[in-house]
């Protein structure tokens, strides 16, 4: 029997902000190959490409190389990474009235939108899985299912978020389940390109003491 191959969309800054900074720190070293396996059937289904949309806070050097040692991770297990940016846009607070400038991340749902409909159009999977809660990518599954109507696009749901209006557009939808986060973690050092790779400190659970 042929399997279905499944294409898997993360929004990196969605699973962050959602899931992994405050309620699981510890898991931050995520092999998102391996989250995206146990999320499917294996008995139907295969894993063909599996995209990370994020962007570098180049402003803060430190936060930023310990965010491209984990995209360097993550090619090094086969994960496409499809970089954005931050701008400085104009802010207004709504206590004080004052003016301010903020970073504010920029192309990753565009990013996800292309990437999703030109794959679905060149036939580069049969079932689409977004991880992501941001309603902005409703209008993407719409266009999908307007080019392509065979395909299918389930949608990941990150934890502490509903993703209400992305379930109503989608064939279905699955919540991340805190085992997989804790299943689905690379090894402590990870080689790329004949470096070695070391995850950050707090990114990896503490070893049990026996």
């Amino acid at each position: 029997m042929t399997k279905a191959r499944v294409n898997v969309y993360i929004d990196g800054f969605n699973l962050y902000h959602s899931t992994l900074q405050f309620a699981h720190p510890n898991n931050r070293w995520l092999n998102l190959i391996e989250l995206s396996k146990r999320i499917i059937n294996p008995k139907t289904e295969e894993i063909n490409k599996v995209y990370y949309f994020s962007a570098l806070t180049t402003w803060k050097p430190d936060k930023a190389k310990k965010h491209l040692l984990y995209i360097h991770a993550l090619r090094a297990v086969g994960v496409k990474d499809v970089l954005g940016k931050f701008t400085l846009i104009n802010r207004r607070c709504p206590l004080c009235k004052n003016h301010y400038k903020a970073h504010e991340e920029k192309k990753t749902d565009i990013n996800i939108g292309i990437t999703m409909l030109a794959d679905g159009m060149a036939d580069q999977f049969d079932t689409a899985l977004i991880l992501s809660g941001d309603s902005d990518l409703a209008p993407v599954i719409t266009k999908l299912k307007i080019f392509s109507p065979a395909k299918k696009v389930g949608i990941i749901v990150p934890q502490n978020q509903s993703a209400m209006n992305l379930k109503q557009h989608a064939d279905f939808f699955k919540k991340i389940q805190d085992k997989d986060l804790k299943k689905s973690l690379l090894p402590e050092q990870v080689t790329y390109n004949g470096n070695i790779i070391i995850a950050p400190i707090g990114w990896l659970p503490v070893p049990k003491v026996i």
